[in-house]
This record gives structure tokens, C-alpha cells and sequence, in this order.
């Protein structure tokens, strides 16, 4: 071969095998799946961990003679400690990333470049979650040890000898005496890790640069709207939907207008945590707005605080300012730093999403607890996957 052609090919050959891949297509349904797959796994841990917390809670509430109403509210408490606050932060802000990462706006091209991102994020959600249940059951048992009444211990010599056959009674004064010598120490057991090499979440693991919470403090108030609802129109609303009005909760109402004004819309509606070990919580309800003469269902979700053991719907009214139009609620807002309000058990969080700011009202023992976890997405159909 001559040199110039041996060149020539030499060049190419450079070209076609040293020149980097180029990225692989995707399309949304790769996406999709990874979601799907993620949705389905938490699924499969829920059914798991479930009736094992719940008979836990049953022991737990016969060995303290709780009442029903009491019962989840004291064994959240008594579990509660830095891991569990700890793995629900995490648990959310993994929430968050396979949430927004992973819903492709329809007729977008998809980055994927975020798609190993939406991988990663549902891997260790999932590892996340377990851990949570894990430590929950740890928990429960070691409160459930501590409250139940204990049986004598048996001593040193009885635990480790074979019973020995009866031997004829002896005489008072020729039986030898025997003097009781101290038990041993006992042997402190090895400190091992509470996780197995499978379950341990990843502390080197930092999700993608997605923020949960806008900066910067409390939300300007929105501009006056005259033809908002009045503050008396939601007491009314309300008064039919809660049944009766609370001190506290006419408070947190009362401050949500004091601080932002009348509402151009509102959101009744009821909660449910069937998804308590995927760290979610389902809302349906009807979405009221002053312009608008239809009142719409709209379906919603967002971390959960981990409060719900069980499945017991809760009800929830956002108000909603800066909305005109009710097709701009199908959104992620994300929760305002600093905008927390509590009273007694019922708070309120402000969320943003674009120019909408809502408030949601809560009541309930997990209100306080979750309020720096804070991001809902609103959709027009209702989901059964976690996400």
C-alpha cells in the first residue's frame, strides 16, 4: 500500500473507532419505566413491612393499655428518634428527584443525560425505604421489650446447666453449707450495624441539584385580590367539610388571610397514607374557583412525614392565591422556607409553583414534623404508583 493511502486509512480508522459513542436515544417511556420499576419495588415493600408493623402496634398498645385514638399518635413518638428524621429527609428529597426527573412534559425531547440520574435516585430511594421500615420495627420491638412485663431472669448456673436429678434430703446439721457466689459479668454483646449490606443507604449518595424548598423566607404577599374569597365564604366552606371549626384551626385560617390575603381559589379534600413506607401521601378533592363557575376534581401527592401506620384519610384544605386559571395547578410546588404557622395541632406551609402560591392546612401529629419536607404535585387523574 502506498504511504499516502496507508495514511489515509490509518486516519480513518482513528476516526470511526477512537471517536467517542454518542449518546444513546431515549425516549420517554425509558423514563416511564424506570419509574414504573421503582413504583412496583416500593410496592412489594409496603405489603411486606405492613402487617409486621401492625401486629407490632397491637403488642405496643396492649402493653401500655392505650386507647385507640392514641395509640399510632404515642407509638410515633416513642419510635422517633435522629435516624428516622433523618431517613425521612432523605426519603423525600429521593422523592422529589424521581418525581420530577422522571415525568417527561408530553411532546418534550428528553435529556438523557438525567436519565442514569432518575436510575441512581430510585435505587437508593428504594434502599432508603427499607432501611425506614427496618429501623421502625427495630424500634417498636425495643419499646415493646421495655413496656411488656419481664419474666424473672434465670441466673448464670440454671441458663447453662442441664437440671439435675433429685438428690436424698440431707440433715439440717450435717448438710454442708453453701455460700452463694457472685454471678460473672455479663458478656457485652458485639456492636454490630443495624444494616445489612443490601439495605444500607448510601451516605456518599447526594441527590441531583433539584431544590425541595424555595430560599429566601416567606413569600411576598400576593397582590390584593378584591374579588377573592372572603374569609367568612371559607369559614362557611370549611365549617360544612371539617364539621365544626376549631379554635386552631379558625386561627390558621385567619392567619393565612392576615398574612396573604383573599384566595382566588380553594382545594377541599381528603388524604390518605396507603403509601406509608414509600414515604407518600394520596389527596383527592374539588377545586373551587372564584372565575370559574365548574368545580373540578383534582388529584394530588407528596412526601409523607411517616406519621400514618395505617391508612386513615385526613382532611386538607389548600388555599390558593395568584391562580386565575385552574389548568396552572397541575404542577410541582415546592414548599417556602420560613412560612411555617402552627396552632396547637393544625400549621400551615406555603408552597410555590411559578407565580401560584398555596397554603395548605393541616391538622394531625405529623403536621409539625413534616413541615420542612413540603412539595406537592397536583394531576388531573388519580395514580396508584407510589409516585
Amino acid at each position: 500500500m502506498r504511504p499516502g493511502l496507508f495514511s489515509a486509512a490509518a486516519f480513518l480508522s482513528l476516526v470511526v473507532l477512537g471517536q467517542p459513542a454518542a449518546a444513546a436515544d431515549c425516549t420517554a417511556n425509558d423514563f416511564a419505566e424506570v419509574v414504573d420499576q421503582s413504583g412496583a419495588s416500593l410496592r412489594a415493600l409496603t405489603l411486606d413491612a405492613q402487617p409486621k408493623i401492625q401486629e407490632r402496634l397491637r403488642r405496643y398498645k396492649a402493653a401500655k393499655k392505650l386507647s385507640n385514638e392514641s395509640s399510632e399518635e404515642t407509638a410515633l413518638d416513642a419510635v422517633r428518634d435522629s435516624t428516622l428524621d433523618d431517613l425521612d429527609k432523605k426519603s423525600a428529597e429521593l422523592l422529589l428527584t424521581v418525581d420530577s426527573l422522571g415525568r417527561v412534559p408530553d411532546g418534550a425531547v428528553p435529556d438523557c443525560s438525567k436519565l442514569p440520574q432518575v436510575r441512581s435516585a430510585a435505587a437508593e430511594l428504594n434502599k432508603v425505604i427499607k432501611a425506614k421500615s427496618d429501623h421502625i420495627i427495630r424500634r417498636l420491638d425495643e419499646k415493646i421489650a421495655e413496656a411488656e412485663p419481664q419474666a424473672p431472669a434465670a441466673t448464670h448456673e440454671t441458663a447453662s446447666q442441664p437440671p439435675e436429678k433429685a438428690k436424698p434430703e440431707q440433715h439440717a446439721a450435717t448438710a454442708p453449707v453453701k455460700h452463694a457466689e457472685p454471678a460473672p459479668p455479663a458478656a457485652k454483646p458485639p456492636v454490630t450495624s443495624p444494616w445489612t449490606a443490601d439495605t444500607k443507604p448510601d451516605d456518599a449518595y447526594k441527590t441531583p441539584d433539584l431544590a425541595m424548598r424555595e430560599q429566601g423566607g416567606a413569600a411576598s404577599p400576593p397582590a390584593a385580590e378584591a374579588d377573592g374569597y372572603s374569609i367568612d365564604e371559607v369559614r362557611e366552606a370549611t365549617r360544612g367539610f371539617f364539621g365544626t371549626i376549631s379554635t386552631n384551626l379558625a386561627s390558621v385560617i385567619e392567619h393565612a388571610f392576615k398574612e396573604m390575603g383573599r384566595p382566588t381559589g380553594y382545594v377541599l379534600g381528603t388524604e390518605g397514607g396507603g403509601a406509608f413506607f414509600a414515604g407518600l401521601r394520596f389527596g383527592k378533592g374539588s377545586l373551587y374557583m372564584r372565575n370559574e363557575r365548574d368545580v373540578r376534581e383534582v388529584y394530588w401527592h407528596g412526601p409523607s412525614v411517616g406519621t400514618d401506620f395505617g391508612a386513615s384519610g385526613s382532611r386538607t384544605l389548600f388555599l390558593i392565591y395568584r391562580m386565575n386559571n385552574s389548568d396552572d395547578i397541575y404542577r410541582n410546588f415546592t414548599g417556602i422556607d420560613g412560612s411555617a404557622y402552627f396552632v396547637g395541632g393544625v400549621g400551615l406551609t406555603l408552597l410555590k409553583g411559578g407565580q401560584v402560591i398555596m397554603a395548605p392546612i393541616r391538622s394531625g401529629v405529623g403536621v409539625r414534623i413534616g413541615a420542612n419536607l413540603g412539595y406537592v404535585r397536583f394531576t388531573r387523574q388519580p395514580t396508584w404508583n407510589p409516585f
